[in-house]
């Protein structure tokens, strides 16, 4: 009996691994917009239509966050907004790393796949979805 939920145990702790490996980091290029953000058991979802997304550009764990806004035509305006990020694994996690001449922070990839990407900052959990331009 013990041998069934040990092996029942194995099984699911490595089926809710949710790690996410070096050449997944590309999926993070492209244009995503905030759902919702995860702050204590409380969820806050942006008000009305979402006008700003955040544009992420990667290449070699080194990378580039802008905050641009959908126009009708189809191309994007691009705000003066601009982070510059650098990637690192620490324990088993990657975090991208921010620094500016008024301050330095991290956030981690919680999740990161094709259409959803989750980063953690103190203690909150930005969830975004990839943008999609027929919406």
């Amino acid at each position: 009996m013990f041998r069934y939920f040990f092996l029942s145990s194995l099984i699911l702790f490595t089926g809710c691994n949710n790690k996410i490996k070096s050449s997944e980091l590309d999926l993070l290029n492209g244009y995503w917009s905030i759902e919702y953000i995860t702050y204590k058991n409380e969820t806050f979802y942006p008000k009305g239509v979402t006008k700003l997304l955040d544009f992420y550009e990667v290449n070699d764990r080194e990378g580039i966050r802008k905050k641009t806004q959908p126009q009708l035509n189809n191309k994007f305006l691009v705000t003066k907004d601009l982070n510059n990020f650098n990637i690192k694994f620490i324990n088993k996690n990657y975090y991208l790393s921010f620094q500016t001449v008024w301050d330095q922070w991290e956030e981690k990839i919680i999740k990161l796949n094709e259409n959803k990407l989750v980063l953690e900052h103190q203690e909150k959990r930005y969830h975004y979805k990839r943008f999609d331009k027929t919406n």
